[in-house]
C-alpha cells in the first residue's frame, strides 16, 4: 500500500544537493511529487539528514531550489526526500512543473 500524499512522477533530472555535514553531491532524480522526490545517488546520506537541493529540469533557465528537504529514507544507492522548505516562488515553480507533467500524462 502507497501511503504518499502526492503523485510521483518518473523523471530523469539531474540534482545537486548539500547539507551541514556533506559538500556539494549528485545524482539522477528518478521520481517527483509536490512533496518530495527520489534520487539515485552514491552519497552517503542516512533518514533524518536535512540538504539544500537543486533540480535540473532541461529547458529551464535556472534550477528548482528546494531550501530545506529531509532525508525519509536511503537504500543502496537510492534516497527519498521529502521537501521541508521552498520559498513561494520556488513552489510555483515546481507546481507549474508537477501540472506540464501531469497533463503530459494525460495525452
Amino acid at each position: 500500500m502507497d501511503l504518499r500524499r502526492h503523485h510521483r512522477f518518473p523523471v530523469q533530472f539531474q540534482s545537486m544537493f548539500s547539507g551541514p555535514k556533506l559538500n556539494e553531491s549528485f545524482g539522477t532524480m528518478l521520481n517527483l511529487s509536490e512533496g518530495g522526490c527520489g534520487i539515485q545517488t552514491d552519497s552517503q546520506v542516512y533518514p533524518g539528514m536535512q540538504l539544500t537541493l537543486q533540480l535540473h529540469v532541461p529547458n529551464e533557465d535556472a534550477p528548482i531550489k528546494i531550501e530545506q528537504a529531509a532525508v525519509h529514507w536511503n537504500r543502496v544507492g537510492e534516497i527519498g526526500l521529502g521537501f521541508i522548505t521552498v520559498s513561494p516562488a520556488e513552489r510555483q515553480r515546481l507546481g507549474h512543473l508537477i501540472e506540464r507533467m501531469n497533463n503530459e500524462q494525460k495525452i
